[in-house]
């Protein structure tokens, strides 16, 4: 027999197998021991292979850690447990089971976890990333898995719910009002000063017209992020509306700004209210001030990590879609990345609602 007409037998015998319905499906009756072996052996070969010309960046800020330790709880959590607590009885009972990551992220490196957290895995019931153009929240959640083989519950509780679970922030919507949970979980990554990550927004005080936009830009897809539209997706229009309002009546408050590099704040300044000749680019504060329009926001006392990032993803097109797209594209492309930081760290240092420094004339 000729090797054509070997395979083709072997093609239509597993062709009868499974037309005939012999093979169990049932997710209540393990694999057989090879198959477990030949499907574990081929998704590490696959891992490997597809995450090969993964470069991972920098994993040890904690600001990133943070911010995946937020994700992880309410998206990794369900399914993989967390430290001193089990995963769902639900999702035990499925096929395979979901491992309890914390005695298995280690046998992976930082590029293939990135390549799995980010494609997730056919046939295992893990889902690819909510949003694949934002490689940024998926190496935040990398950088926890990384840590959560040594991460204690306390730790775990502390980086993921602030310690209580639930925000220690007085939520002020009634203790019986439907959306009461939905706000202590904007709270929980928005509203801490002191524990929370300097990549997360602060959202008190922004205009609520804002606030309300980028929820639903979130919704709709035309502002990406893995962590923010699955969250966004699950929120109806009252529940919107009610969680900007009470953001955008909250006094601001900010931890002591980090020390700038010398000479950052005041070439942040020029940038802000004068903007940049050379490269027309027009002063920020023409929009970003208490006084502009309310669908664009304040950035004084904001993070400068957050603002980097953010003119990051508009200069990469990655916010192209949403609000101010236009505009904003074009600025953030014509900023280098010293200005980036410099213009980041002036506002970052700004009291909110002091008066706004004047526009200096160019």
């Amino acid at each position: 027999m000729t090797c054509f007409g070997i395979a083709f037998s072997i093609l239509l015998a597993f062709l009868l197998f499974a037309a005939s319905g012999l093979y169990d499906v049932a997710a209540s009756r393990m694999h057989w021991k090879l198959t477990r072996e030949f499907l574990a052996f081929g998704l590490r070969r696959a891992v490997a292979t597809h995450s090969r010309n993964i470069s991972a960046p920098e994993l040890e800020d904690m600001n990133l850690i943070v911010l995946g330790a937020g994700h992880f709880e309410d998206g990794c959590a369900p399914c993989h447990g967390a430290p001193g607590r089990p995963s769902n009885p639900i999702a035990e009972r499925m096929l395979p089971n979901p491992p309890h990551l914390g005695a298995v992220v280690s046998s992976w490196s930082p590029e293939e976890l990135f390549w799995i957290v980010k494609h997730g895995l056919k046939y295992t019931g893990m889902p690819a990333w909510a949003a694949t153009a934002r490689d940024d929240d998926v190496w935040s959640v990398v950088a926890f898995l990384r840590k959560l083989p040594e991460t204690s519950p306390d730790r775990y509780r502390l980086l993921a719910t602030g310690g209580t679970g639930r925000s220690n922030q007085i939520i002020d919507l009634g203790a019986a009002s439907p959306e009461s949970d939905d706000l202590a979980n904007c709270t929980r990554c928005h509203g801490r000063s002191d524990l929370g990550s300097a990549l997360v927004p602060r959202l008190a005080g922004q205009p609520q017209s804002y606030l309300e936009q980028s929820f639903h830009d979130f919704t709709s897809g035309l502002r990406q992020s893995g962590v923010m539209q699955p969250i966004a997706a699950t929120l109806d229009a009252k529940t919107l509306r009610a969680i900007s309002a009470y953001f955008s009546k909250l006094e601001p408050s900010r931890a002591k700004a980090p020390m700038a590099e010398d000479g950052a704040i005041g070439r942040g300044r020029d940038i802000a209210t004068r903007g940049v000749a050379e490269t027309n680019v027009p002063a920020c504060r023409i929009c970003h001030s208490e006084t502009a329009s309310p669908n664009v926001p304040r950035l004084d006392g904001q993070y400068a990590l957050y603002i980097e990032e953010q003119l990051r993803l508009w200069r990469g097109g990655l916010r192209r879609q949403s609000g101010n797209a236009t505009a904003m594209r074009i600025i953030a492309s014509r900023l280098s990345e010293a200005q980036a930081k410099d213009v980041a760290a002036y506002f970052e240092n700004m009291t909110r609602f002091q008066p706004s420094p004047p526009l200096a004339k160019r």
